[in-house]
């Protein structure tokens, strides 16, 4: 009968223990060190180039700002014009209507270039920007910017409001844009004093409103240029 022998195990001693489990905790950090340098390196790169849209956007916006603040500036001088010419006589009603034909006094609604920071907000990567001064002046100047959006509406109703007096009053048959006829007689729909009052009272309010508003663009101006400088030297990028 064959008599099956099982092959001699050799015990390992605590230091040969002690060398495994200290190769495989190494290997663990070290991986786990590695795999956090990488991510970090990635988020620093997806931080940097948030910035660079953020100052792409914000070079888009004080081109924008600046042309906002030169209409709204002549359009502050239009509406005295017509304020001024708004009287019943023959000679300022052909002042009024030119200044029509010169400026129908319409504007656009100010375009806010956005799109950076709604990504930021939405994908909750506000995260990445490590530079906590940083974070606060972009949620600021979008506060700011939102702001004056709203408030643009105001003016937006305001002015539709004042056209529509407008209407009751000037007839726009007699208004020409491009050729303006100074020998023509001009003559006012409704030169009713209380109706005339009131249009001229909406464009006082609007004057105001409008002046206000141009204001604040002054101001977000100045908040959008830092903004704009600071991250250029905090992240270190060139202007364009």
């Amino acid at each position: 009968m064959e008599v099956h022998h099982h092959p001699k195990v050799e015990k390992k001693n605590f230091k040969e223990y002690f060398l495994e489990f200290l190769m495989i905790f190494l290997a663990v950090t070290l991986g786990f060190f590695a795999e956090n340098i990488r991510e970090n390196i990635t988020s620093k790169a997806i931080e940097k180039e948030y910035m660079q849209s953020i100052v792409s956007d914000l070079e888009t916006d004080t081109t924008s700002i600046a042309q906002a603040i030169a209409e709204w500036s002549q359009g502050d001088k239009d509406i005295i014009t017509i304020e001024q010419a708004l009287q019943v006589h023959p000679t300022v009603v052909k002042s009024f209507y030119r200044s029509l034909s010169e400026d129908f006094w319409h504007f656009d609604l100010f375009k806010y270039d956005n799109k950076t920071v709604e990504e930021l907000k939405s994908s909750g990567n506000f995260r990445l920007v490590r530079n906590k001064k940083i974070e606060s002046l972009i949620m600021s100047y979008d506060l700011d910017m939102r702001y004056i959006l709203i408030q643009e509406q105001d003016v937006k109703e305001l002015m539709n409001a004042s056209k529509l007096i407008e209407t009751k009053i000037a007839d726009y048959s007699q208004i020409h844009f491009r050729n303006f006829n100074n020998d023509s007689s001009y003559t006012l729909l409704n030169d009713d004093p209380l109706l005339i009052g009131e249009y001229r009272n909406k464009l006082i309010a609007f004057e105001k409103l409008a002046k206000y508003h141009g204001y604040l663009f002054t101001q977000l101006q100045v908040k959008a240029k830092n903004l704009l400088e600071t991250i250029q030297k905090e992240y270190h990028l060139k202007d364009k």
